[in-house]
């Protein structure tokens, strides 16, 4: 546990500086880990007998940030999605490639695709410190969700979750994790709003922290599914005993679209 905790070290002082000192630096990063998440999905796919057009993936995230801040937001993402998927089809029909080839492709357009553009949307936030506020209750409620569903796992666990997707997971480790989640949610979230210039109904907070404390739980879960599709154990060798990116950022990924609703619903 002690040697798992040093390794992470890093990936929380980035985290620490990219909600700090926001602005191009934030965003120049998050691009970056888009990358990387879109770099080890194709990865884990091209496991098996599916080989994904890697230029049109690794195009498709690195555009993401770009078109996001100069071309009209989820419009200009829109547009580059639909262009992506035009140029799947092109070399499919002009390479005679197999068409799980394309299939793999759009799927990982989607998902992390489409998810980290959510990403770069919260970073975007024309309010630096909505912005940062948002960044940190992602991040720190993913931790605080996953630390706990894993030690009341650990305690209390007696009876398994959806062993066919992930063995070690119990239906009392998910009870913690959602408990804790949703009170770090709603307590962090309301007591320390005010530093950040929000004034938010201490109602919504509880119907976020339960929405983000399952969902997490569920995209973790999603991202297992695919692994056991595949075959392998971690996205990634990116961070030693951790996995890779997408192995720490699943459930923080798989809940983005929901802060970001949740800034255009509440906050906005």
């Amino acid at each position: 546990m002690v040697k798992r905790t040093l390794v992470a070290l890093p990936a929380i002082a980035l985290l620490v500086a990219t909600v700090y000192f926001h602005g191009l630096f934030a965003k120049i990063v998050i691009s970056a880990i888009s990358v990387l998440c879109m770099h080890e999905m194709m990865k884990v796919v091209r496991t098996g007998e599916d080989k994904p057009f890697l230029p049109i993936g690794y195009a498709f995230s690195a555009l993401l940030y770009p078109v996001f801040e100069y071309c009209g937001g989820f419009v200009g993402i829109a547009i580059l999605f639909a262009l992506a998927v035009m140029s799947v089809m092109i070399v499919l029909v002009f390479s005679g490639r197999n068409f799980n080839d394309g299939l793999m492709i759009i799927f990982a357009l989607v998902y992390p695709g489409m998810f980290t553009a959510f990403w770069i949307a919260i970073f975007c936030i024309p309010e630096a410190d909505t912005s940062r506020f948002l960044i940190a209750m992602l991040f720190v409620t993913a931790t605080v969700t996953d630390s706990f569903a894993y030690f009341c796992g650990r305690l209390f666990g007696r009876h398994k979750l959806i062993p066919r997707v992930s063995p070690k997971k119990t239906v009392e480790g998910a009870i913690g994790g959602l408990v804790f989640g949703t009170a770090c949610v709603t307590l962090l979230g309301y007591y320390l709003q005010g530093v950040f210039g929000l004034s938010v109904a201490f109602y919504w907070y509880i119907v976020l922290g339960l929405l983000l404390s399952v969902l997490m739980q569920i995209g973790d879960l999603s991202a297992s599914i695919i692994k056991r599709r595949f075959g392998v154990k971690d996205y990634g060798t990116f961070m030693s005993g951790h996995g890779g990116a997408m192995d720490r950022l699943d459930s923080s990924l798989f809940v983005s679209p929901v802060i970001y609703l949740f800034y255009l619903i509440v906050i906005l």
